[in-house]
């Protein structure tokens, strides 16, 4: 990609999220590729640097630099076949540098220790970035996956495909606490079949807009969101367009189709978190009363007078980040396994807002905080991916509101 003065910030960032750190080098709020492309994205790149006085000639040289030279690193590192590949790792885009960081002190580590050359890995550091193992799941030999699978949420595996294949085979095996968080074990947070290794979660909360819910009752529930006083009041978490099937899996878990048919008149529209905390409280008429906010972006919300941040007397809503460990490797790749677990690398997720499970991490909780789990005989009796398309399109369906997610750009 030949980058010039004309050239789109949005289009720089999607083809090479790696740039981002020159961005934020150069004073741009670059906490990530969504809030970057979200506020500037559709502007020219000569444009902003005009705005900014920064010198372009040099400004574009430092880009390519660091593009060619992530190019360089990532030829040297990733195999063309997933079967060479011991350690993946995905994170929630948040947490992608300081996973990253702190996988990479480890990896060194493991260098000094054992001199193993032939240790391949895949850790990306990019929100949007192409993804050579997208397809990883759709493998048909155990040896095809790597010896540690770290990743977020109910995605691909835990598609019903590749559980069959492999999960319920027991190819992978748990890796046992010490000492775990009471919130998390109360949650049921521990996998049964000894399978999943959840190390940290990623809490979804309720933000109140003090003044636009006016005298509204206060939502102190998940059920709370079906009341029809509060039609056409909530926002809901959307990214690119497609809205986040988090709350919606889990209201079709309690109430069933009745509950996503209630809760979708009561949606005004989807928006990036960062937007959310970037409008509740304030004065704008784009806003609503109540947004379903991850707990990170709740606490980053500056305008604390006029919102407030519930969580849920049932409980916040958890997706997982996990890890599967082959059971060949969990005591060859010990020092990996121990990095995710570690109060170490937990406290960073924890300070982030992504309470971890180990009990020596200060997760910060509210008093009298709890999780609520999706569950693990419920995750293993549905195909996951199969639910989450189905309670989208039954949303949709009943949505009295936009045809499309509107996502601003403030």
């Amino acid at each position: 990609m030949k980058i010039s003065s004309e050239t789109r910030i949005k289009e720089i960032i999607e083809k090479h999220p790696q740039a981002l750190s020159i961005f934020a080098q150069c004073g741009f709020d670059a906490e990530n590729e969504e809030i970057l492309i979200e506020e500037i994205g559709t502007l020219m790149l000569g444009t902003v640097l005009k705005v900014k006085d920064i010198n372009q000639e040099i400004f574009i040289n430092l880009l390519e630099e660091k593009i060619q030279l992530e190019i360089d690193e990532k030829s040297a590192q990733i195999n063309e076949t997933p079967r060479k590949i011991n350690f993946i790792g995905y994170t929630y885009c948040p947490l992608k540098l300081t996973f990253k960081d702190s996988f990479e002190e480890t990896y060194q580590k493991y260098l000094a220790d054992t001199n193993d050359t032939s240790f391949k890995y895949y850790v990306p550091s990019g929100c949007v970035s192409e993804d050579p193992y997208e397809d990883l799941w759709k493998v048909e030999k155990i040896d095809q996956l790597p010896d540690i699978i770290a990743s977020v949420g109910f995605g691909d595996f835990f598609r019903r495909e590749f559980v069959e294949k492999f999960v319920n085979k027991g190819y992978f095996k748990a890796v046992p606490y010490r000492k775990m968080h009471k919130e998390f074990i109360l949650a049921g947070i521990i996998d049964p079949k000894y399978c999943y290794t959840v190390y940290s979660a990623f809490p979804l909360v309720i933000l109140i807009d003090r003044k636009k819910l006016g005298n509204l009752p206060v939502p102190e529930r998940w059920s709370d969101l079906l009341n029809p006083e509060y039609a056409d009041n909530i926002i809901l978490g959307a990214s690119h367009g497609d809205i986040h099937e988090e709350l919606l899996l889990y209201m079709y878990k309690d109430h069933g189709e009745e509950g996503i048919i209630k809760l979708a008149p009561n949606i005004k529209t989807g928006w990036h978190a960062s937007q959310m905390a970037k409008v509740a409280g304030s004065n704008s008429k784009e806003g609503a009363a109540i947004y379903v906010i991850p707990w990170m972006f709740a606490k980053s919300c500056p305008r604390t007078d006029n919102t407030k941040i519930i969580w849920p007397s049932d409980g916040a809503i958890i997706t997982p980040n996990y890890m599967l460990v082959k059971e060949t490797a969990v005591d060859k790749y010990s020092m990996f396994i121990d990095f995710l677990t570690s109060p170490l690398y937990g406290q960073k997720s924890a300070d982030n807002y992504f309470p971890a499970i180990n009990a020596e991490v200060n997760n910060k909780l509210p008093e009298g905080a709890s999780f609520k789990w999706l569950g693990w005989d419920y995750i293993r009796t549905h195909s996951i991916d199969d639910l989450k398309n189905y309670v989208v399109e039954v949303f949709q369906k009943h949505w009295k509101g936009q045809k499309q997610f509107k996502e601003m750009v403030i």
